[in-house]
């Protein structure tokens, strides 16, 4: 036994013919262990009541194993109002660094009165993740300036092009999208979203909705969004006035789902048949969603990847080695509104 009748990692190794490194990357889920040898080291430390020394660790291999995750609100935004799709986001993060023996700091910030990035610098962290508005521009440009002075970063959707960034499969989801809508007889097809945003995601739904309906030689709809307001607000405004105006559609694809909603919305207010009358598709697969009148259709994200694949890369990031940036896959999920 180790001091004070202590079972040790070294202990454990020697009992089942493995390195003291393996033990302790085990017992921090690290997946690159073999999954056998994995259960059989959890069992035995289970078995022998132990348990890792997090502040000796610390201090041997001077890693604090937390992560610092902040979340880019909108300036002055209620966090009660916060895009829940963030929220899941936060949570499948959360469970990914836990999986991983990492601890996570959370930081809600909106404005440089409370910007804050020097998590590694004051040792609260061994990196960042950094997800939220791309309306925050002043946000985005202010952890682009840490990011290149090296600090440990990975993002999600961020606005400058010269961040680590993850992303969604938008190409992906719109084809799936369009191709519904074409499979449903729509051929007046708008997308109600941004045409000139900070946000790739918004950028990469609308050039991929473009280049679609031009190959299936039907005409681009879209109309113009009101700026700073709400994403719900957009969606309505939006097809109020496409209505007002006498504009032609058949169906919809909004570039979220709380502009989707806002659409309905409005296409209620007109006395125009959801789910008939007009198709409405939205994008992010929030469980908001699920509950509207009807049911949104929406490109659900795969949440669990995302947060696998953020708390990944930026563990690759700080072994040196290329993140994982692929795009996380979508799926279709068809409900009443369409």
């Amino acid at each position: 036994m180790g001091k004070e009748g202590r079972i040790t990692a070294h202990q454990i190794a020697a009992m089942l013919g493995v390195s003291q490194p393996t033990v302790s990357r085990a017992l921090r889920g690290d997946k690159k262990v073999n999954e056998d040898t994995r259960a059989r080291i959890v069992k035995l430390a289970a078995e022998l009541n132990y348990s890792v020394d997090h502040n000796a660790l610390r201090l041997r291999t001077q890693q604090t194993y937390s992560i610092a995750l902040v979340i880019l609100c909108r300036r002055g935004e209620n966090k009660a109002n916060i895009n829940p799709f963030y929220l899941s986001l936060l949570g499948c993060i959360a469970a990914s660094a836990s999986e991983r023996g990492y601890n996570l700091i959370i930081s809600f910030q909106d404005s440089p009165s409370n910007f804050f990035a020097n998590y590694t610098g004051s040792r609260q962290a061994d990196g960042l993740i950094v997800i939220g508005s791309g309306q925050n521009v002043e946000g985005w440009q202010f952890f682009g300036e840490f990011a290149r002075h090296m600090t440990p970063m990975i993002c999600w959707g961020a606005s400058k092009q010269d961040l680590v960034t993850i992303n969604s499969d938008n190409a992906q989801g719109v084809d799936l999208a369009i191709e519904y809508l074409l499979s449903k007889d729509c051929q007046k097809i708008a997308y109600i979203g941004p045409t000139n945003s900070e946000q790739p995601q918004f950028q990469d739904r609308l050039t991929a909705y473009t280049k679609m309906m031009a190959a299936k030689g039907l005409p681009t709809i879209c109309p113009a969004l009101p700026e700073n307001a709400v994403r719900e607000e957009q969606g309505y405004e939006a097809v109020h006035a496409m209505i007002r105006d006498n504009v032609a559609f058949d169906g919809l694809f909004c570039a979220n789902d709380f502009i989707a909603l806002g659409a309905m919305r409005a296409l209620d207010e007109h006395g125009v048949a959801v789910g008939t009358g007009v198709r409405v598709i939205g994008f992010d697969g929030i469980a908001t969603g699920n509950y509207s009148q009807p049911p949104l259709t929406t490109i659900e994200q795969d949440y669990y990847r995302a947060g696998e694949m953020l708390v990944e890369a930026l563990l690759a990031v700080l072994k040196g080695e290329e993140p994982d940036t692929a795009p996380v896959p979508v799926r279709l999920l068809v409900r009443g509104s369409a």
